[in-house]
């Protein structure tokens, strides 16, 4: 065939698992109901999804459209919003990364979030935790960026309650207890001791 849809409506009568919600169109008023649709139907779906793919459908023109380096000229995909849902803030910890930097993770109550169950979440680092106001006994909002990567996006202040906790950065390595130390400009906090601080050691192991 010299159009995508005709193969894939092929490709489903030798056998092949495609799509059941495929369409075509010339109009972008009913390309966006369509969009809207899917996004509406995705959780009764039997997949997980983050979007929907629009593609050209004649193949002369994708070929004409051609490739960069990194994806077609021809396709694009249309992310949905990320889901969102809340659950509490029963304490915060800390990783030692392979340079030596502290990271805090939110450890939370656990809930399923876009078909996974959620316990632990990235805070970055000390500047996010005080730009979001975040304290231990929190409600807090979490979304997977990307529908892949969970993170805390906000707190819900209405109820916070009396017996919330400041979130106080640690200033020793949690595994060796060196000093930590923030660089001038920087938003991490690092732990210097390279040569005995085990955490560094295995994880350059690991991304060596």
């Amino acid at each position: 065939f010299d159009n995508h849809i005709e193969n894939l409506i092929d490709l489903k009568k030798w056998g092949f698992k495609i799509s059941e919600h495929l369409t075509k169109t010339d109009c972008v008023d009913d390309l966006f109901s369509f969009i809207k649709n899917i996004e509406f139907i995705r959780d009764n779906m039997p997949f997980e999804i983050d979007g929907v793919v629009i593609k050209v459908n004649n193949l002369s023109y994708q070929t004409l459209l051609g490739n960069t380096s990194k994806s077609p000229r021809w396709a694009i995909s249309y992310k949905f919003k990320a889901l969102q849902t809340s659950t509490i803030l029963e304490s915060v910890k800390y990783q030692v990364g392979r340079t030596g930097a502290i990271t805090p993770v939110a450890c939370l109550k656990p809930i399923f979030l876009a078909g996974s169950l959620i316990r632990r979440a990235s805070l970055h680092n000390e500047d996010f935790v005080k730009k979001l106001d975040l304290k231990i006994g929190d409600t807090v909002f979490i979304e997977k960026g990307g529908d892949v990567i969970p993170k805390v996006v906000s707190v819900d202040l209405e109820k916070r309650s009396s017996f919330s906790k400041s979130i106080l950065f640690v200033k020793k390595c949690p595994s060796c207890s060196s000093d930590l130390v923030r660089p001038l400009g920087e938003v991490n906090y690092y732990c210097l001791n390279t040569d005995f601080c085990l955490p560094q050691k295995i994880n350059k192991v690991e991304h060596f």
